[in-house]
C-alpha cells in the first residue's frame, strides 16, 4: 500500500460511531498534537471494547496534521506469520511514512531509528501482544522525528510494563470505559432496526439484552445484526444470555472474561448452517489477511457456497472484508480466538487427529511425527502457502 494513498484517504471506520467523541476527546488531550515533543499513548482495555474502532477514528481526525502516517493493524496476527512477521511490518512502516520498497532481510530496529528519527508521523500500532513488536517498530522516543505521536492498541498492560522498562520512561495509558446504558442501547437498535431507538414493542427485550450483554460494542454489533428481521429469535437468544449468565454466577462452566463473551458471539454462530460454519471455522483459523478470490477458490474446491457464506457472515458482522484493490479477510481478535476455541473444543488433543490447525509448532510436529494422512486439506495449504 502506498504512501500517497495512506496520506491522503482516511481509514474506513465502523458504520455507527456510538460514543467515539468522548474518547477521542480524551485521547486529543492526552496527545497534544500542537507540542513538538514525542509522544506515546497506549489505549489498553479488554477484548471487544473497540480499541481499534478508537485509534482508527483518532487517526482520521488528526493525520493531516503529520507529514507521514502509518497504521500497522493487527500487529499480534501479522507477527505470528513466519514468513512475513515483523519483517512485513518494519518494511511496510518505511514504505508508508518514505514513498518507497524498503530492502529489509533481519528485523532491524536501528534500521528504522536511522531511517525515520528525523520525520514528523503519526504511528498507530494496533493489537501489539508483545513487547518484542514494540521493541521492532517504535523503541524510542529518539526513533521519530519532533512532534510525531505513537498510539498503540493493546489488551496487556505487561507487555507495556516490559516496554517502558526498554525504553526508560513512562508511557500514558488510556483505558476505555465500557458504553453507557444509553449508548449500548442505541448500538444494539441500530444494528437490529436501523434507528436509534428500539420500536415500542422490541423496548423491553432490548433493554432486557443490553442488562445481559453490557457496554461491549462488538457483542452488541454481533447480536444486533443477527436479531435484524428475526422475532421468532429473541426469546431464544434472551434465554441464551440468561443461562450464560447463570453458569456466570454459579462459577462452574465459565470462569474467565473470554469466555463469558464467547457465550454471547457463539449464539450468532451456532445459528449459522453448517457449511457456514466450516467457512467461518476456516477464517479464524487459517486465512485472516487473505485475499477473497484465492480462498474462495479453495472452498470452491472443497464443493462449498464460499460467496454466499461470506456475504452472511459479513453482514452478521463475524467478519469483514477491507481493502481497496485487493480484498483482504479480516476477522476481530475476540471472534478469532472463539473459533479457535471451538475447534479445540469439539477436535482431539492431540494434533496429528485435529482437522485444523493453525500453530506453527503444531504443524511442525505433526510433520516430524509424518502423521500426514488426510487429516487436512487445512494442514497442506496452511503449510504450503505460509512457509
Amino acid at each position: 500500500m502506498g504512501f500517497e494513498r495512506i496520506r491522503y484517504t482516511p481509514l474506513d471506520e465502523c458504520r455507527y460511531p456510538v460514543g467515539l467523541d468522548v474518547y477521542i476527546d480524551d485521547l486529543l488531550s492526552l496527545l497534544d498534537i500542537d507540542s513538538n515533543d514525542v509522544r506515546f499513548v497506549v489505549i489498553c482495555g479488554m477484548g471487544g471494547l473497540g480499541k481499534t474502532t478508537i485509534a482508527k477514528a483518532l487517526y482520521n481526525r488528526i493525520f493531516r496534521s503529520f507529514k507521514g502516517s502509518s497504521f500497522l493493524k493487527d500487529i499480534s496476527e501479522e507477527a505470528s506469520h513466519r514468513k512475513k512477521g515483523i519483517i512485513s511490518l518494519q518494511k511496510q512502516l518505511l514504505q508508508d511514512i518514505l514513498k518507497k520498497e524498503s530492502d529489509i532481510t533481519s528485523v532491524s530496529g536501528a534500521l528504522i531509528k536511522d531511517r525515520l528519527h528525523r520525520e514528523n508521523i503519526l504511528l498507530i500500532l494496533d493489537n501489539v501482544d508483545d513487547a518484542e513488536q514494540l521493541d521492532a517498530l517504535a523503541g524510542g522516543f529518539n526513533w521519530f522525528g519532533q512532534g510525531s505521536r505513537v498510539i498503540i492498541t493493546a489488551r496487556d498492560d505487561y507487555v507495556l510494563d516490559v516496554h517502558k522498562r526498554n525504553i526508560g520512561k513512562d508511557i500514558p495509558i488510556y483505558k476505555p470505559k465500557e458504553l453507557s446504558f444509553k449508548n449500548s442501547l442505541k448500538l444494539l437498535s441500530l444494528h437490529a432496526f436501523r434507528e436509534n431507538e428500539p420500536p415500542e414493542d422490541y423496548k423491553q427485550r432490548s433493554h432486557e439484552v443490553v442488562c445481559y450483554v453490557g457496554g461491549l460494542p462488538l457483542a452488541l454489533e454481533v447480536l444486533g445484526s443477527f436479531l435484524i428481521g428475526k422475532v421468532e429469535e429473541w426469546e431464544e437468544t434472551l434465554e441464551s444470555l440468561k443461562n450464560i449468565h447463570g453458569d456466570e454466577d454459579s462459577g462452574k462452566s465459565i470462569k474467565r472474561y473470554d469466555d463469558k463473551v464467547f457465550g454471547k458471539l457463539k449464539i450468532s454462530y451456532e445459528k449459522l448452517g453448517d457449511h457456514v460454519k466450516t467457512i467461518f471455522l476456516d477464517i479464524a483459523c487459517h486465512f485472516i489477511g487473505w485475499g477473497v478470490e484465492e480462498t474462495i477458490f479453495l472452498w470452491k474446491a472443497c464443493e462449498l457456497s464460499p460467496r454466499l457464506a461470506i456475504k452472511e457472515l459479513v453482514q452478521k458482522h463475524l467478519l469483514k472484508i477491507e481493502g481497496d484493490n485487493y480484498e483482504r479477510l479480516r476477522m476481530h481478535d475476540l471472534l478469532r480466538d472463539m473459533g479457535r476455541t471451538i475447534v479445540m473444543e469439539f477436535s482431539s488433543k492431540d494434533p496429528t487427529k485435529r482437522y485444523r490447525l493453525w500453530s506453527h509448532d503444531e504443524v511442525f510436529k505433526v510433520l516430524k511425527k509424518d502423521k500426514v494422512r488426510p487429516i487436512c486439506l487445512h494442514l497442506f495449504l496452511f503449510t504450503f502457502y505460509d512457509n
